[in-house]
């Protein structure tokens, strides 16, 4: 059977689908397809925190009002929980398990058992996703994974079906930009955050800034290198959030960079 037919079949199995999503490709593309299949008993949960971009919330929430789903974006904040801002390398599993205690608590309201996340079949072989743990735990579905849709599937069937996120880079949240075992804080969060826009406005999307201390290091796609080096202003306006020294990785943007050393996992 051809996956995208079978994703359908699964989805309609539910009857009532709710789904923790993140404006990525993956949850936009489970969205289209629930809100095509389920009609009205498809509902989307948008966790609203401060590891969430600005800009990155504004677009999700435009993506949700343009496929036409009901959802609900409910506000959380990370910081009451200390197994969040002391970022060992379980910080994942925390955070998501607080998220999807947050997403059962709206299903319920809405009369729906089940909640599905994102997780494609690519996802459910890393070595690192402390955050699928939590899902498992807390009887999370993965109808991508269970299909077999890899991450390049759901690409191609989002283009096929008009998703306007199939060519979307891979994004995380912001926290993942702070290497383990450093405090995570509102202030270190935002000034991440604001070196990113400082590339986005100029249009380089899917770079990273990752924070150590008084360096900011930009991971970037190698077709940024030059743009980057011949606009000094760049490195004046992430200088301008506190950090000291602007460095440019020449390995380049690699999702899970730091996840061998004392890193981040995006």
């Amino acid at each position: 059977m051809d996956k995208l037919e079978n994703l359908k079949q699964t989805v309609a199995s539910y009857g009532k689908l709710c789904v923790a999503y993140s404006g990525g490709v993956d949850s936009s593309f489970l969205v289209h397809v629930a809100r095509n299949i389920l009609e009205d008993n498809a509902l989307a949960v948008l966790i609203d925190s401060p590891v969430l971009a600005r800009r990155d919330r504004a677009t999700a929430i435009d993506i949700l009002k343009n496929l036409g789903i009901r959802y609900e974006v409910v506000k959380e904040n990370p910081f009451d929980s200390a197994d969040f801002t002391e970022n060992s390398r379980m910080r994942c599993y925390f955070c998501k398990r607080n998220n999807y205690t947050l997403i059962a608590e709206v299903a319920r309201r809405h009369g729906i058992t089940y909640i599905a996340d994102g997780q494609n079949a690519d996802d459910a072989l890393s070595p690192h996703r402390p955050g699928m743990k939590a899902g498992r735990e807390m009887g999370v579905v993965s109808p991508l994974a269970d299909c077999g849709l890899t991450k390049d599937d759901i690409r191609r069937y989002s283009r096929e079906l008009g998703v306007t996120t199939w060519n979307k880079p891979a994004n995380a949240c912001l926290s993942s930009r702070i290497p383990y075992g450093t405090e995570i804080t509102k202030e270190r969060l935002s000034a991440v955050e604001a070196a990113e826009e400082t590339l986005r406005r100029r249009g380089m999307e899917g770079c990273r800034v990752r924070w150590h201390g008084n360096i900011a290091r930009i991971e970037a796609p190698r077709e940024y290198f030059d743009a980057i080096l011949r606009t000094p202003e760049i490195a004046g306006e992430i200088k301008s959030l506190g950090f000291t020294y602007i460095t440019l990785d020449i390995e380049g943007f690699r999702s899970g960079s730091m996840n061998d050393s004392a890193g981040d996992d995006a």
